[in-house]
């Protein structure tokens, strides 16, 4: 062997002994996982949910983020132009891709380029709830007292485009309803307004109405999920309320930013992939009225996802939905 090939050589060990090294060592500092919505929200609450086990198996403190603000959208920007390096992960949701048209065609990233995905990690049925004080307490109720009063009833959600939002828009459209949307940057920012009166209703995810409807600071009249929550077991679906062909919620998983190293994401889908699988974490799914899916992770569980972002910007245009 001449010199130039025993450096060639040299040289392709020491980047194998690199990538075998970064693999052991990763991580070495603390992992932010960014949530694109307000603490105190459904996907808030999953992420500390996932933080916490997260935490324990890299043995790096996972630190959640939250950076709300246009229905999912500012937040999956950061992550998506993050430095690709596994240091940052983002719960994700259909809202990440733009769940309108419109939404999409303005996003400052692409999505299907820009993320990487990691793993599917739970679905999340909403509720419809009301303030207390309205004479509604069936989902009859609240359409009766809409048709009453055009324009006058005014419905939350976390945000323009965001998943709620649809389904607000989709109830609307159902039975022809004029009521107003108010978007905020979060479940848990809408659920205070309509507890301090400022709406009159709201759609959420269940993690945040339970506590208020318990309580009865909050009423909520009807979920989406095809069977009843236990966590909300005197709620009834849609279906027993007699709108058929309303099972609808959000689909969360992980993502990184585009060209995160290999190794680094085939931890993440393990680590995070045991996660859900263990019995403690699906039975803190359900306290907080969300469903375990099924294993999907990397490529999988992108086509998964586009398949769910086409299907509700799908319902959108059926909706009449728009950029407001």
């Amino acid at each position: 062997m001449n010199i130039k090939d025993a450096w060639r050589a040299m040289l392709a060990l020491l980047v194998l002994l690199a990538g075998a090294s970064h693999a052991q060592i990763y991580p070495q500092r603390p992992v932010r996982l960014i949530v694109p919505f307000a603490a105190g929200g459904t996907t808030d609450t999953l992420g500390r949910f996932i933080a916490q086990p997260l935490t324990e198996r890299l043995g790096q403190q996972v630190v959640v983020e939250n950076r709300a603000g246009g229905g999912g959208i500012v937040g999956s920007e950061v992550a998506a132009r993050a430095q690709p390096d596994g240091y940052v992960l983002l719960l994700g949701s259909a809202e990440s891709f733009g769940m309108t048209y419109d939404i999409a065609k303005r996003l400052g990233y692409n999505p299907e380029k820009d993320l990487m995905p990691v793993t599917m990690i739970a679905r999340a049925p909403n509720a419809f709830v009301v303030h207390p004080s309205l004479k509604a307490y069936t989902l009859k109720d609240l359409i009766g007292l809409a048709r009453a009063h055009p324009g006058k009833l005014h419905f939350g959600s976390p945000g323009v485009g965001s998943n709620p939002h649809l389904i607000g828009e989709l109830f609307k459209t159902r039975f022809k309803l004029d009521m107003v949307h108010v978007p905020y940057k979060g479940g848990g920012a809408s659920i205070i307004d309509l507890m301090a009166g400022q709406i009159e209703t709201l759609v959420t995810g269940l993690a945040t109405v339970a506590p208020r409807h318990t309580a009865g600071r909050a009423r909520a009249l009807a979920m989406t999920g095809n069977a009843r929550s236990p966590l909300l077991p005197e709620v009834p679906t849609m279906a027993e309320t007699g709108v058929d062909e309303f099972v609808l919620g959000a689909l969360f998983g992980v993502f990184v930013p585009s060209g995160t190293p290999p190794d680094v994401t085939a931890r993440l889908a393990r680590e995070l992939g045991a996660i859900t699988q263990a019995p403690d974490f699906r039975k803190r799914l359900a306290e907080i009225g969300q469903e375990t899916t099924e294993p999907l992770a990397g490529a999988a569980f992108g086509r998964y996802m586009l398949g769910e972002v086409k299907r509700w910007r799908e319902l959108a245009e059926l909706a009449g939905v728009r950029e407001q």
